[in-house]
């Protein structure tokens, strides 16, 4: 059976459990392993571009799915990107209620807080990592179980044996090594990616040509 839908992991899960009786519990461990991967997981595929994020008030809500920051920066004339701060460091140096273009900027629950507070409609390009979709009846398949359906089914297959009464350490163990290493190869995939799989190469930052003339 070809793990390509959400029914077909469900299903290939009961079959390697050989059992019949978790229904309810597997689409438990699914949720499980999202919760883990999304956690632990920065590759490519999670990164989003909005490019027309709208800044008009000194706090505006998070993205859909939003878990880390890559890069803020304002459409000014130039940009301007905007610096990251803790909300302690923030709350200590942005002056009291003083507005004026935004130059950096905490997160705080679930929004994120601007300093200074803008004085007018500002637009920005954020880059981020979103969390995968989660698999649902309507949702049948995403990136990862397209992509990678190991991390799901050992992810699943590893939840499950720490819920089974009785199951041999020796499986969840064997299970969880199985699911850690579907998680490294996704790591791996995407650094070979980034990278072309080729060496980096430190750079001097000195021409040869004018070697002569800094010696």
């Amino acid at each position: 059976m070809a793990l390509d839908t959400y029914a077909n992991l469900q299903t290939a899960i009961a079959n390697f459990l050989a059992r019949d009786d978790l229904t309810t519990e597997i689409v438990d461990f699914i949720k499980l392993t999202e919760a883990d991967f999304n956690r632990r997981l920065r590759v490519r595929a999670m990164e989003t571009v909005n490019t027309s994020f709208s800044i008009d008030a000194e706090t505006e809500a998070l993205p859909t799915g939003f878990l880390q920051t890559r890069s803020f920066i304002l459409a000014t004339n130039p940009k301007t990107a905007l610096q990251f701060m803790t909300p302690f460091h923030q709350a200590e140096t942005q002056g009291g209620s003083s507005s004026g273009r935004p130059r950096a900027y905490s997160i705080e629950g679930t929004n994120f807080r601007f300093s200074p507070s803008p004085d007018s409609t500002y637009t920005a390009t954020i880059v981020f990592y979103k969390a995968f979709d989660s698999l649902s009846s309507s949702t049948t398949t995403n990136h990862i179980l397209t992509n990678h359906p190991d991390v799901y089914l050992y992810g699943s297959l590893y939840f499950a044996s720490t819920f089974i009464r009785g199951m041999d350490p020796q499986t969840v163990a064997q299970f969880k090594g199985q699911y850690e290493a579907a998680l490294q190869q996704v790591e791996l995939a995407d650094e070979k990616d980034k990278y072309n799989a080729t060496p980096l190469v430190q750079q001097s930052g000195i021409s040869i040509n004018n070697i002569d003339n800094v010696r």
